[in-house]
């Protein structure tokens, strides 16, 4: 497994990987955003992808401005992490993450799940993410509900 930068060139084979992500676990809750404009909003101040042989097989960005319950003053939040299903359980979400952790220093690090990724939920545990906070979404998702969101600090 490598981590690498994300370059424009891995837009085709991200919105490729991201539809089947989409299809198996409903992420990103919104058909609409599976595609590039999604991936690369200008909030983000880095965006990594982690590779297999020499194909793209996840991503993850840091976002700057990262709030929620329990979320110190200035931390960088965990954005669009999706690993192909395909690579499942070959250590590229795990990999990505600790990419992020290393490009922020000692700037605090977070991020928030739904309540229905119980897998992301087991690996940012097992990774010793620590839960700092709870909340309703702020956005609905297709059905009208605002999903229960946990917070979640980097070790």
């Amino acid at each position: 497994m490598e981590i690498r930068l994300r370059t424009d060139d891995d837009a085709p084979a991200l919105v490729a990987i991201l539809t089947d992500v989409h299809e198996r676990d409903g992420y990103p809750v919104r058909r609409t955003n599976v595609r590039r404009e999604w991936l690369w909003d200008d909030s983000f101040v880095g965006a990594w992808v982690a590779t297999c042989d020499g194909a793209v097989v996840g991503h993850v960005a840091l976002a700057d401005g990262f709030a929620g319950p329990g979320v110190p003053d200035g931390a960088l939040g965990i954005s669009r992490l999706f690993v192909a299903p395909r690579a499942n359980g070959r250590g590229a979400g795990a990999a990505l993450l600790d990419a992020a952790r290393t490009a922020v220093g000692d700037r605090p690090l977070g991020l928030e799940v739904t309540d229905t990724p119980t897998a992301a939920r087991a690996l940012y545990e097992r990774l010793g993410w620590r839960r700092v906070g709870e909340a309703e979404a702020g956005w609905a998702d297709l059905d009208g509900r605002h999903p229960h969101l946990t917070y979640f600090m980097a070790p």
